[in-house]
């Protein structure tokens, strides 16, 4: 199996697990589910939604200049994967703090601080674990 093909199985088990204990965490204490867009979700205002997009271009822009650090300029894998975590998941605390503060439902922010602490974890497994050099063996 191709080292491709790993990650992206990889990946989809993340992606499994998260929805998995979201719907766990969903069940157990009774919050409704709230309909998202396909590309985005509903802001709840206009600061939410200014404040989300300056996190995601800022996130964007520091990905792709920590991609080409990793790529051509021996950037320790590692460092770029604590980092990247920590830009994926701070969109999510921005949306657990604005749906703990200003929404109709704040115990949709406990989904949103689930969705980034597990992703985080995942990634601190990969690298406690050396999982990256198992995808490449």
């Amino acid at each position: 199996m191709n080292m491709l093909w790993k990650f992206l199985l990889l990946a989809a088990w993340m992606i499994s697990v998260i929805a998995f204990v979201k719907f766990l965490i969903r069940k157990t204490l009774k919050i409704s589910k709230v309909k998202k867009a396909s590309f985005s979700y509903n802001h709840i205002n206009a600061k939410h939604r200014k404040i989300d997009w300056t996190v995601r271009i800022t996130a964007l822009l520091i990905n792709v200049f920590l991609i080409y650090q990793v790529m051509f300029e021996g950037f320790p894998i590692n460092l770029f994967l604590i980092l990247l975590a920590l830009l994926f998941t701070s969109e999510n605390f921005v949306r657990a703090f604005f749906a703990w503060k200003f929404s109709e439902d704040p115990k949709q922010s406990i989904l949103s601080l689930a969705e980034g602490i597990i992703f985080i974890t995942f990634v601190v497994v990969i690298i406690q674990f050396d999982v990256l050099n198992l995808l490449i063996k």
